[in-house]
């Protein structure tokens, strides 16, 4: 059995060569296929309409047509715009998710003039605050 495994794993790498693979926008698709299924699931039998149950199987064609694609400069690229839209959005989350992070310890405030987002440590009495960006400074109670 081990054997057959091994070999069936050499010949899926043999057949993926030339190929475009797994890369983010294709992981992007699995998981919205995944949610519309999940959401057809839920609210399927409810509305009566497979609008989710489609949605769901036209992400994951979309997906394995991304993966096995010959013609990689064009996907490399259709991948490198999606992962500039993306790059705003997930910033944005990572910021939120290290500020709930610290928010035992840290207090956040934004610039009076130019609305740079600062940070001073919780619990140190009143501090004069200078923004590194523009060099205002901000007299906060923490």
């Amino acid at each position: 059995m081990g054997n057959f495994l091994n070999n069936l794993g050499q010949k899926l790498a043999t057949f993926m060569i030339g190929r475009n693979g797994v890369d983010t926008l294709a992981q992007w698709s699995i998981g919205a296929g995944i949610v519309c299924l999940l959401l057809d699931f839920l609210f399927g039998p409810l509305t009566g309409l497979p609008i989710f149950s489609w949605l769901s199987l036209a992400f994951l064609i979309y997906a394995c047509f991304r993966m096995y694609s010959k013609n990689i400069a064009s996907r490399a690229l259709e991948n490198a715009r999606f992962q500039a839209f993306i790059r705003g959005p997930q910033a944005k989350m990572r910021s939120l998710s290290a500020r709930y992070k610290n928010r035992k310890t840290t207090k956040y405030l934004k610039c009076p003039k130019c609305g740079q987002s600062l940070s001073v440590p919780k619990g140190k009495g009143t501090l004069r605050v200078t923004c590194p960006k523009c060099g205002t400074k901000t007299t906060t109670k923490s």
